[in-house]
């Protein structure tokens, strides 16, 4: 199958919340594990530059030396609840809660289906070589709330053959996604949830 194939299956598995059928082309629990260590990394080597763009966040606050600890600290909790808010969006019984403190983890998923709503993925280019290919994939927003605070985001993803089928490893430009993905949440997410989640 090819690449361009394979990122049309996968992106029909998400818009029809198939997450047995995504699991064919991508190891979910190990591409968000590493994709959280790199991330981490990303935020670390850099908090000196985010903490002067966002001084209300404590998360910056303190130092990459205390960003590390604290996401190595609470690493399973943190993928828990992105992977409690996948599964749930997966769910297609999923019911829209009446609001955030009464069901964190559902009210993520709605609003997660909301953001896939306002997206558009087109792929730019696919470069392969012998068993490894390169996807770059232009993913963006209409003029939905959630389309503009996405807006337009290059993602380079490889892929990797396995025993003959296409695998999704990681995004390799994660560097340069960090800081308009993180700028989003900034935007976007409410201290006042952090106060909501119980995991």
């Amino acid at each position: 199958m090819e690449i361009a194939t394979v990122i049309e299956e996968m992106r029909a598995a998400i818009n029809e919340r198939e997450l047995e059928k995504l699991t064919r082309y991508v190891d979910v629990k190990t591409f968000l594990d590493e994709g959280y260590d790199e991330a981490t990394d990303e935020l670390a080597n850099r908090c000196a530059e985010f903490h002067k763009l966002y001084p209300h966040d404590l998360f910056f606050k303190f130092g990459s030396r205390i960003l590390r600890l604290y996401n190595s600290r609470f690493r399973s909790v943190h993928l828990s609840f992105v992977t409690r808010v996948m599964n749930a969006y997966f769910d297609k019984n999923l019911t829209p809660p009446k609001n955030f403190s009464s069901a964190p983890i559902d009210f993520c998923a709605v609003e997660l289906s909301k953001m896939l709503k306002a997206l558009t993925a087109d792929i730019k280019k696919i470069t392969v070589e012998d068993n490894r290919a390169v996807a770059d994939v232009e993913i963006s927003g209409d003029n939905s709330a959630y389309g503009k605070i996405w807006g337009v985001l290059d993602f380079k993803f490889e892929f990797v053959e396995m025993a003959g089928a296409w695998q999704l490893k990681r995004i390799i430009n994660l560097r340069e996604l960090v800081p308009p993905v993180l700028d989003m949440a900034e935007r976007f997410w409410p201290s006042s949830w952090d106060l909501g989640i119980r995991i």
